[in-house]
C-alpha cells in the first residue's frame, strides 16, 4: 500500500497524519487569537458574536468564548503530544493525533450543519483546512499504526 512507503524517517501515511496535524494546529491558534483579542477575531471571521451586542449575542459570546477556553484545555494539548508522540513513535502520539482529529471532522461538520446556508464559504473552510485532512490523517496513522510502540 503506498501509504506504507517509507520517505526518509516515516512511511507517507504518518507523513500525512503530522501535516494533518499541522492543520489542526491552525485551528487551535486560531482559538487562542480570539482568546487573546476577541474583537480582532471577531473583525478576521474567527468569531461571529460580540460582547458589546444585544443580550442574546453577548449570550453567544460567552459561549464561543467558553468553547475557545475548552479548545485550549483539551484540543491544543492532544495536538502536540500527537505530534511529539508521533516524532518519537510511541503509542500516544497515535492515541493523542487520532482524538484530535475526531475533533477536527466534528467541529467542521457542525459548522457545516449551522452554517451552510449562511455563512458557506466558513462551513467549507472548515471541511477543507480541518476535516479533509484530519480523515486523511486518521486513514494514514491507521495503515501504520504498526510503527508505534507501546510505552512499557
Amino acid at each position: 500500500m503506498h501509504l506504507q512507503k517509507k520517505l526518509g524517517r516515516f512511511p507517507l501515511g504518518i507523513w500525512i497524519g503530522l501535516i494533518a496535524l499541522l492543520f489542526s494546529l491552525l485551528a487551535w491558534v486560531m482559538q487562542l487569537v480570539s482568546l487573546l483579542d476577541w474583537e480582532g477575531a471577531v473583525g478576521l471571521g474567527l468569531q461571529e458574536y460580540v460582547f458589546s451586542g444585544d443580550a442574546v449575542e453577548r449570550a453567544l459570546a460567552k459561549v464561543e468564548w467558553g468553547i475557545a477556553w475548552a479548545d485550549m484545555i483539551w484540543p491544543l494539548p492532544l495536538t502536540l503530544i500527537g505530534f511529539l508522540g508521533i516524532w518519537r513513535k510511541h503509542f500516544i502520539g497515535f492515541t493523542s493525533a487520532m482524538m484530535n482529529f475526531a475533533i477536527c471532522v466534528y467541529f467542521p461538520l457542525l459548522y457545516a450543519f449551522r452554517w451552510w446556508d449562511t455563512k458557506f464559504d466558513t462551513a467549507l473552510a472548515a471541511i477543507v483546512l480541518f476535516a479533509i485532512p484530519a480523515v486523511l490523517g486518521i486513514v494514514g496513522l491507521w495503515v501504520n499504526r504498526q510503527n508505534f510502540i507501546t510505552a512499557t
